[in-house]
């Protein structure tokens, strides 16, 4: 049909023209990108959203995040995001707005989520996404995607989790959505040094494992590094924590591809403590 033709003209062509992250892909927010993409069994921040809706459980306070980058420099391919978190004893309900590509090729995702504790030792979360995609001359269609994740912490230095993406199955026309899972830990053997490891698997693509790391220095400064194997990526980063909310800044580089900045931006309205997994080992 002319609006799949459309569609696979469009892609063969941002591919040749270096490639494309969709805004339906999970490669979004400055700290996780600084860290290799491994956010499964950290996500404590909005990027929650897009790597372990779990997470936005930890989230304490009324907190907007905003975010942008250009893959590869090529501003057409550019990935807005926006999300806003309202926590409240019931559980938290964070909102996302994404927007990826040009007045030619543009997919735009609004997302709704909800997290919760169980007894504040499981935390389990679920978004629903409507994701749009709308080509210029050729039309546009939508779909409902849904998103569900998990963490939990066995020790007191390890946290765990686990995310499912567009468990659905989604498809707009015929196109199936990436659908993956994946599964991370978190260690802090000291205080001010986070590792996490994820294991990510897109069911179209081989499984990729990921290393990432964090190092906090002077209670404000925060410095990142992260490899991933399929595709070979290797990140780097730094974050700057102003009290009233955070900067964050990554770069990560493809062997073929070249190299790709993102920054991401957020403010705490009324900054109150993070909420804490309890641990589950006695």
């Amino acid at each position: 049909m002319r609006y799949r033709k459309v569609i696979q003209a469009i892609v063969i062509l941002l591919f040749l023209s270096r490639t494309v992250f969709a805004s339906f892909d999970t490669k979004k927010g400055a700290r996780p990108l600084g860290m290799g993409g491994t956010f499964v069994a950290v996500a404590n921040t909005g990027d929650a959203m897009y790597y372990n809706p779990a997470g936005l459980w930890q989230i304490g306070n009324p907190y907007a995040q905003a975010y942008y980058s250009a893959p590869f420099n090529l501003k057409d391919l550019g990935t807005t995001a926006f999300n806003f978190t309202y926590p409240s004893s019931f559980g938290n309900g964070p909102i996302n707005f994404e927007s990826f590509g040009s007045d030619l090729y543009r997919e735009t995702t609004i997302g709704l989520a909800f997290s919760r504790s169980f007894r504040g030792k499981l935390i389990y979360g679920v978004v629903l996404n409507y994701d749009h995609l709308n080509i210029k001359d050729a039309g546009s269609a939508g779909t409902i995607g849904c998103d569900m994740g998990l963490m939990f912490r066995p020790h007191e230095m390890v946290t765990v989790g686990f995310a499912a993406r567009n468990i659905n199955r989604p498809k707009i026309e015929e196109d199936a959505l990436p659908q993956t899972f994946s599964m991370g830990t978190g260690i802090r053997m000291i205080d001010h040094l986070l590792l996490s490891v994820d294991v990510y698997k897109d069911i179209k693509f081989p499984t990729d494992v990921r290393f990432g790391a964090e190092y906090q220095f002077f209670e404000k400064l925060f410095l990142r590094v992260g490899i991933a194997r399929e595709p070979s990526l290797f990140s780097a980063g730094l974050g700057f924590d102003f009290g009233k909310g955070a900067v964050d800044y990554a770069i990560y580089s493809h062997p073929d591809l070249g190299v790709t900045h993102a920054i991401s931006a957020s403010f705490h309205i009324q900054r109150l403590p993070a909420r804490v997994i309890k641990s589950s080992y006695r």
